[in-house]
């Protein structure tokens, strides 16, 4: 088998305290979880910590250029909540960590299924019962009054996404939505197949010289799962949607 490749530090956990084993950007005398014990053994990933670190920190100081910095600083704390509980923590492996570390560091997507042969995954590879299901979100569905300028919330309706498993393939689903967003638009994903690929779910477009690639990650969160999605530098947005929707940054909740 063959795989390819708040206050802001309360955020991160032990993250962003002083180094002591490699680089990592945290204490690694303080390392809890399996992700932080990793980072501290290995000497890569203590890099590539420590490049997160340093990159977050850089961003967070960055945001005083904008007029409505505390607004920019605040999404880009809730960005790195997410990256840490969706993508990062719920890796169960070395390279699937390094994965995380460089899309985040280098602000590059590494697309495409990881897996090679995703029909011999041995069973702690495989998502869990939790990974299937109904996730939901409630949302307001604000309209533009282009006569007062301002906005106006029109409708509350749900978000939804459900992921239905596939029988004697437990590493494929087919995955069905519908959003809706700002004035009323809405977009479906329309019994999409999708391939586990370590700690998400890949749907992939192929156009002509490039992917569309949509990422489901889902995170036990307070004792319920939550799903993340992930539109890779927004193409799959683009080929179902037009730029009147979005699907990155969504959380929905598991039914």
């Amino acid at each position: 088998m063959k795989k390819q490749l708040l206050a802001p530090l309360i955020i991160l956990g032990t993250a962003l305290l002083p180094a002591t084993a490699h680089s990592a950007s945290f204490d690694c005398k303080k390392a809890a979880t399996w992700v932080e014990k990793r980072v501290c053994a290995n000497s890569e990933l203590s890099k590539l910590d420590d490049a997160m670190g340093e990159k977050y920190k850089r961003d967070l100081a960055n945001t005083s250029d904008y007029e409505d910095s505390g607004i920019f600083k605040d999404n880009m704390i809730i960005d790195q909540r997410r990256w840490l509980r969706f993508q990062r923590n719920t890796c169960a492996d070395t390279e699937c960590l390094i994965r995380e570390y460089k899309e985040y560091i280098e602000d590059k997507n590494y697309n495409g299924v990881a897996w090679d042969f995703p029909n011999e995954l041995n069973r702690s590879n495989l998502p869990n019962n939790n990974s299937f299901g109904e996730f939901s979100q409630d949302v307001e569905v604000p309209m533009y009054n282009s006569e007062t300028n301002d906005w106006k919330v029109i409708a509350k309706t749900t978000n939804s996404v459900s992921i239905h498993r596939v029988a004697n393939k437990p590493y494929l689903a087919i995955i069905d939505g519908i959003l809706v967003f700002t004035n009323g638009h809405t977009c479906e994903i329309k019994e999409s197949k999708a391939t586990w690929s370590e700690n998400h779910w890949v749907i992939d477009n192929e156009l002509q010289n490039e992917t569309a690639e949509l990422r489901l990650y889902p995170a036990l969160y307070k004792g319920n799962t939550q799903l993340l999605l992930k539109d890779m530098d927004n193409k799959y947005r683009e080929v179902h949607c037009g730029m009147r929707g979005y699907f990155d940054g969504i959380v929905l909740e598991r039914e």
